[in-house]
């Protein structure tokens, strides 16, 4: 058997914005003649609690974002596997638990870029693992308005992978936990601006 190339453009998008969730998990498998096999698994968590709890208008912007894209797969063998799972857990914890108004802006954002992979050989075994979680907890327990700015933002770049030769194990593992605690327990306003801001490279 010859084995022929396989070429897979390949771009997956999962948006949430403002409470609202378009896909919440996702997974594309491809196969060939050749025993090649591409499976991409996302899987997102979205939670917004942003109320208004006692008297006072709430007027809170709670975001979440996820975007993930894949360049391209690019396999010329057999049996090769290449496998990539996505996880995304963002949390909006934005109350206003008293009187005065719910003002907050909290905003999750994740956004993972994959470049090219390239493999060619046989029995070549391609695993990347990326999880994310990103939480804000900011709240205003007491009387007061909630004025809280809240932000976690998250930039992963995976560099392109050129993979020749057999039986060769490959592995990425990326974990990236982002946290804003940034509550009042006062009767004064909180005007605090809590903010986590990340761009990270990875090479395999």
């Amino acid at each position: 058997m010859i084995s022929r190339p396989i070429l897979i453009p390949l771009a997956m998008i999962v948006l949430s914005i403002s409470f609202s969730s378009i896909i919440n998990g996702n997974e594309y498998v491809l196969a060939d003649p050749f025993n090649n096999e591409v499976k991409i698994n996302t899987d997102s968590e979205y939670t917004s609690d942003c109320d208004e709890y006692n008297t006072g208008s709430n007027g809170a912007i709670c975001a979440d974002e996820d975007i993930t894209t894949f360049e391209g797969i690019d396999i010329d063998g057999e049996n090769n596997k290449v496998t990539s799972n996505i996880h995304v857990d963002q949390v909006e914890k934005c109350d206003e638990g008293d009187n005065g108004d719910n003002n907050a802006f909290c905003s999750n954002s994740s956004e993972n870029f994959l470049d090219a992979i390239s493999v060619s050989g046989n029995n070549n075994n391609i695993n990347y693992d990326i999880n994310t979680r990103q939480t804000n907890d900011c709240d205003d327990k007491f009387d007061g308005d909630n004025n809280v700015e809240c932000e976690n933002e998250l930039k992963t770049h995976v560099n392109s992978l050129s993979l020749s030769g057999n039986n060769n194990p490959m592995d990425l593992d990326i974990n990236t936990k982002q946290s804003n605690d940034c509550d009042d327990k006062t009767n004064n306003d909180n005007n605090l601006k809590c903010i986590n801001l990340q761009h990270r490279i990875e090479t395999p």
